[in-house]
């Protein structure tokens, strides 16, 4: 998907939450510091199978919250390019089903992350305990989306 625009992302890292994983790429990427907290949330989880090494792969796409300027200072060892993208000019570059090349253009599956990120219900992680002396979980659980 080269040269096509997407959502930042990257590998977690062992032991690292889901949240915390989307925050450090985004942060990485973009410069952009960015949190679970005050209407952050899951937003989609995709699970699939067959992939490098024979195991599973998980792709979580996460709603962050701006935590300070929403300034982007790309890391051009990582990105061609970023910038803040009106949700009208989003659909606009969404490419047919049909085609052969994702240049300039935005997979249906990405807008359809980006709507559910924008007006869908998340399901919001709680810091939890756990039965493990000094290790602690994250709870996901789905909440009503925000009207």
């Amino acid at each position: 998907m080269q040269g096509s625009w997407k959502l930042p992302g990257g590998l977690a890292d062992p032991g690292e939450d889901f949240a915390d994983t989307v925050a450090r790429e985004v942060r990485e990427e973009t410069g952009i510091a960015a949190s679970l907290s005050n209407g952050g949330g899951v937003v989609s989880l995709r699970h699939s199978h067959g992939f490098r090494f024979g195991v599973g792969d998980l792709y979580v796409v996460v709603k962050l919250v701006c935590e300070g300027s929403d300034e982007i200072q790309m890391d051009e060892r990582e990105l061609a390019g970023a910038r803040w993208v009106p949700w009208e000019e989003v659909r606009a570059m969404v490419a047919p089903p049909s085609a052969e090349s994702f240049d300039g253009k935005v997979s249906q599956t990405n807008l359809d992350f980006i709507s559910s990120a924008l007006s869908g219900a998340l399901i919001a992680g709680t810091p939890t305990p756990s039965s493990r002396p000094g290790v602690s979980s994250m709870v996901y659980t789905a909440r009503a989306a925000e009207t």
